[in-house]
């Protein structure tokens, strides 16, 4: 980890889908020694959040958030259930970090709405791929930002879902980081040139028409040619 942080990036995002981090009141846990010391590995000035997958009810998500709070943690994502909007309001009254849900389900515009009406999240969250492409993503920014909220994108999936994501985050002021997926070999494929970061962590807007990155034709042709021999038809 003090690897990356020593290259461009500024934050770094610990997943974990267990209750494995103890809230001061018993035995330090596994995962509550791995939150430490990467804080610890990466200093101060280096933003870590905790990424908990939907894997806790609300007790356990209340000894974690506030472990993450006392290891100056930035956010508090997707601790409770996807659809648990209940549970999230009560989360949200015992938290002192920010917590951030609404990644999953997929959706559309509305479906923001009971989250920010009933108060359940701090920030919104969601990416091109699962919430409705580029004009639904931008039509859901401006509504957290008509409630003072942020949103922050998550990872497209694929390398030109990315460039769409980043587009969307260019245009927009309340959004604060462009999340990557390690190693990068793993998630790049099917443009020429990939979206590079420079060596202060951010990465730039393309010069070039349209989305500005160039679709690599020749891995499209054969891949689909492997695609036909292998299962013997046509497209």
């Amino acid at each position: 980890m003090s690897r990356y942080s020593r290259q461009t990036f500024t934050a770094f995002t610990l997943a974990s889908n267990k209750s494995t981090i103890s809230d001061g009141s018993s035995s330090s846990s596994p995962a509550a020694s791995v939150a430490s010391a990467l804080s610890k590995a990466v200093g101060d000035d280096f933003n870590l959040m905790l990424d908990s997958r939907s894997g806790y009810d609300l007790g356990e998500a209340v000894k974690v958030g506030r472990a993450i709070h006392e290891l100056g943690f930035l956010w508090y994502e997707d601790p409770l259930p996807t659809t648990d909007i209940y549970n999230y309001f009560k989360l949200l009254e015992k938290m002192d970090i920010p917590v951030i849900a609404t990644e999953f389900p997929t959706g559309w515009l509305e479906d923001y709405a009971p989250w920010i009406i009933n108060k359940a999240t701090d920030m919104l969250r969601g990416d091109v791929m699962i919430k409705g492409g580029i004009t639904s993503m931008l039509k859901i920014a401006h509504l957290a930002e008509a409630f003072a909220m942020n949103i922050e994108i998550h990872h497209g999936g694929n390398s030109m879902n990315d460039v769409a994501n980043l587009h969307l985050q260019m245009a927009l002021p309340n959004t604060r980081f462009m999340e990557v997926l390690l190693p990068h070999d793993a998630w790049w494929h099917g443009l020429i040139e990939e979206i590079q970061i420079d060596a202060q962590g951010y990465a730039h807007a393309p010069i070039k028409p349209g989305l500005g990155y160039e679709i690599d034709q020749e891995l499209v042709a054969r891949i689909s040619s492997q695609c036909l021999v292998k299962f013997g038809g046509k497209f």
